[in-house]
């Protein structure tokens, strides 16, 4: 299947070893994301179990998905083996230009 504009997906929140980052089951062309954000997919595993077991910058085969992060992660050129406490889906939606340029927040005075 060929990527698709990345500002084309839907999008759900997750959090993934620690980084706040964006969930789609698509491929997405990288050089369609903005500037500042990194993209990486997700690996299914061989016996198809239905959850992601690696990520890395390039999934030909298996692929479970595509993260959107704002910063590097170390060790995706390799791939990084995930368990199930590597991840977290917070169960919001959230466009790619929301997530690319996050409202500032407001402090409150007391």
């Amino acid at each position: 299947m060929k990527p698709i504009n990345a500002n084309d997906a839907d999008y759900e929140r997750l959090e993934i070893l620690g980084h706040d980052a964006l969930f789609t089951s698509l491929r997405i062309d990288r050089k369609t994301l903005p500037e500042g954000l990194h993209a990486y997919d997700l690996r299914d595993c061989d016996d198809c179990s239905g959850d992601p077991c690696q990520l890395k910058n390039y999934v030909m085969v298996n692929h479970w998905g595509t993260v959107v992060v704002r910063e590097p992660i170390e060790g995706v050129d390799e791939g990084i083996d995930l368990d199930e406490n590597d991840y977290n889906y917070l169960g919001e939606s959230m466009t790619l230009d929301e997530f690319a340029n996050p409202a500032p927040v407001m402090e409150q005075s007391m």
